[in-house]
């Protein structure tokens, strides 16, 4: 309750109730239904005519939040049951009696609904705001819920008279009451295992989204507080202990949103992390003090329980992937494999297995106690005879511990070390449903989209997928970072159904040798579709080509850097068939203009990799011939998925 005073002078003879009439802001008198308190000192009366508004309640700022999940919630359950009869379709072979999409060129009000997705899809989530870098749904978001949390704070409570929603002493009370209020939401958005994700189908990785936007609110409104409080008496800002922990509290969230900075969170992320977690348990433990000290205390409490729940949650599956189920080598195995890239393999009991595309944080104990997230970079297949799976990584030492675990391994080429994981964590989108399913990596992103295609071609073997046409890109540096997964991506090439129309393309993007170039085998196959014929390269009826064998691993191209020798890039280049090499950059916009186009059916596209390579696809993808008025002349619908690691 805010409680505003006009205190009067009576004789002790006017003791009692009365009907005050006071002036208003305004200077016009208003009659209040007003509480009357009477003070009697030394035979004088102290009358004060108290105004009660009705107080902010926080819970209102959680409607919006709780609407948005719901809507959530509605998409993706319309989104399963839209996969789910698809793929009953695959199972019962009647997707030849589905008639593909007229395209005569003219517009069709019955394909509206789906212009109306497609537009959504590109104004919502590809096409990003210049300088703020920001999708517009992220944008809006972002603009909507701090303005909801303003509306809370300024807005008057109700029409009593005189209205004191505008002066510090209630704002600057009601922003400190919402900016506590904010704080388990925050830590809630922030989890790991979050039941959110069985609702939305919206991965931790994603939902950090809308964790960033709460925070940016959060620390917005706890700087208003501190304003505000400042303006009511400057002299009692910091005159009690809990009110310097509120400072202490305000300063320590500034660091971490500045260390979050998304320049600053990706060239230091081992700072980033270690500085987020302490700072984070600093502001949340100073912010219940000083929240004590108000009364507060009750909207700070749910933060321990919440980070409470995960933290268990995560350390009862720690111990029971790595100890409980207790693995025949707790090791994992680092190879060296040139150009800053290693090989971690280990193998572990993991009931339920993991969904392709999922990811694990991986520690190292002899190296630290931090621990990084990496794709799996294949699918979950027990070993023959046992119930243990191998997990394969690909990791690009960068800096910090995947530096040390690189000087580890490059002696002898390879190097065994205690490894314990946590997860698996990520809910890739389901693919199964669509007609044509596009696969664009970069780099070490190549892990995400050949486990995404090898479990797509089980799919398909097991009339649980409907795709026709595969279409498999990789943009890679050097020779040396092609050979690291280059036998992974033939065996997946090999097990694509019959009914499949298949395009490898590996694109190298470095240094051009003509006579590297000149010595690429001709692998191509043409094939049709209802806008003109593409000539795609994809696997041949020819007898596979045979393969430079290294049997010692990475330990040959570090003798020969060692002895002078030519570089990793200069190997002998490593041939299989049904893979295309190409030379420069792959032009996305096209290959996606023509798949599109050229498309029977929905289409999804899966994109890892580099800023750069992730920004073409969404560029691509929001061109014309994705848009609204191509899919009303008959164009499928597309589908983009983003992996990227941005925590």
């Amino acid at each position: 309750m805010t409680d505003f005073a006009f205190p009067t002078v009576t004789p002790s003879s006017a003791n009692g109730l009365v009907s005050a009439v006071v002036t208003s802001f305004t200077g016009s008198p208003v009659v209040l239904p007003a509480v009357t308190t009477t003070i009697t000192s030394k035979g004088v009366v102290k009358t004060s005519v108290s105004v009660h508004h009705k107080p902010v309640l926080i819970q209102h700022a959680y409607w919006g939040v709780l609407a948005l999940i719901g809507l959530a919630t509605a998409i993706n359950a319309i989104f399963i049951a839209w996969a789910t009869y698809r793929r009953y379709q695959a199972r019962r072979r009647t997707q030849d009696a589905v008639p593909a999409p007229s395209r005569n060129g003219r517009l069709s009000l019955r394909r509206f609904p789906h212009a109306i997705l497609s537009a959504s899809r590109i104004w919502g989530f590809r096409r990003r705001i210049p300088f703020v870098d920001m999708t517009l749904v992220e944008f809006a978001l972002t603009v909507v819920y701090i303005g909801g949390c303003l509306a809370f704070a300024y807005a008057p409570t109700d029409n009593e008279k005189p209205a004191v929603n505008l002066l510090p002493k209630y704002w600057g009370a009601s922003t400190g009451i919402i900016a506590a209020g904010q704080m388990p939401l925050a830590v809630f958005l922030a989890l790991k295992n979050n039941p959110v994700t069985k609702l939305t189908g919206l991965g931790h990785e994603k939902l950090v989204l809308m964790h960033r936007i709460v925070s940016r609110c959060l620390l917005m409104f706890t700087w208003l507080h501190c304003v505000g409080e400042y303006f009511r008496s400057p002299p009692r800002l910091l005159n009690a202990t809990w009110k310097v922990l509120g400072l202490v509290a305000a300063v320590a969230q500034t660091l971490t949103s500045i260390m979050g900075i998304k320049q600053i969170r990706h060239a230091y992320y081992e700072v980033f992390y270690t500085s987020h977690v302490v700072l984070i348990i600093i502001f949340i433990v100073t912010a219940h003090l000083h929240c004590i000290g108000e009364d507060y205390g009750l909207l700070v409490w749910p933060c321990y329980i919440i980070w409470g729940f995960d933290r268990v949650l995560r350390a009862g599956r720690y111990v029971l992937f790595n100890f409980v189920l207790r693995p025949k080598n707790r090791k994992a195995l680092v190879e060296y494999i040139g150009a800053d890239g290693l090989r971690v393999t280990l193998k572990r009991r993991i009931p339920g297995g993991w969904t392709a595309g999922q990811h694990v944080f991986l520690a190292f104990p002899a190296l630290g106690i931090q621990s990084h997230p990496f794709t799996i970079g294949n699918v979950y297949e027990k070993e023959a005879g046992g119930d243990e799976a191998e997990m394969l990584f690909i990791i690009r030492a960068m800096g910090g511990q995947t530096r040390t675990l690189m000087e580890r391994a490059m002696p002898t080429g390879r190097c065994e070390l205690q490894a314990f994981f946590d997860g698996p964590y990520g809910h890739p989108e389901d693919i199964r449903a669509f007609t044509t399913c596009v696969f664009v990596a970069g780099g070490t992103g190549v892990t995400y989209t050949v486990a995404r295609m090898h479990q797509l071609f089980k799919d398909i073997h097991a009339s649980n997928a409907r795709a026709k046409r595969v279409v498999f890109i990789w943009a890679v540096r050097t020779e040396t970072e092609y050979d690291w997964v280059a036998s992974d991506i033939a065996k997946v090439v090999a097990l694509a159904p019959p009914s499949v129309s298949l395009l490898v393309e590996v694109y190298l993007t470095g240094e051009r040798r003509e006579r590297t170039l000149d010595a690429l085998p001709d692998l191509e196959k043409s094939f049709e579709s209802e806008k003109g014929a593409r000539t795609a390269s994809t696997a041949s009826a020819s007898p596979t080509l045979s393969r430079v064998s290294r049997d010692d691993g990475c330990s040959e191209s570090e003798e020969k850097i060692d002895a002078g020798a030519s570089t990793p890039t200069e190997l002998a280049p490593t041939y299989y068939a049904g893979v295309a090499r190409r030379s420069g950059r792959p032009d996305v916009h096209q290959i996606l203009e023509e798949e599109v186009t050229a498309s029977e059916g929905v289409v999804a596209v899966d994109v890892s990799g580099p800023d750069g390579l992730v920004a073409a696809v969404r560029s691509a993808l929001s061109q014309p011939f994705a848009g609204p008025v191509a899919t009303m002349k008959g164009n499928p619908t597309v589908l983009l998925s983003v992996e990227q690691f941005r925590m």
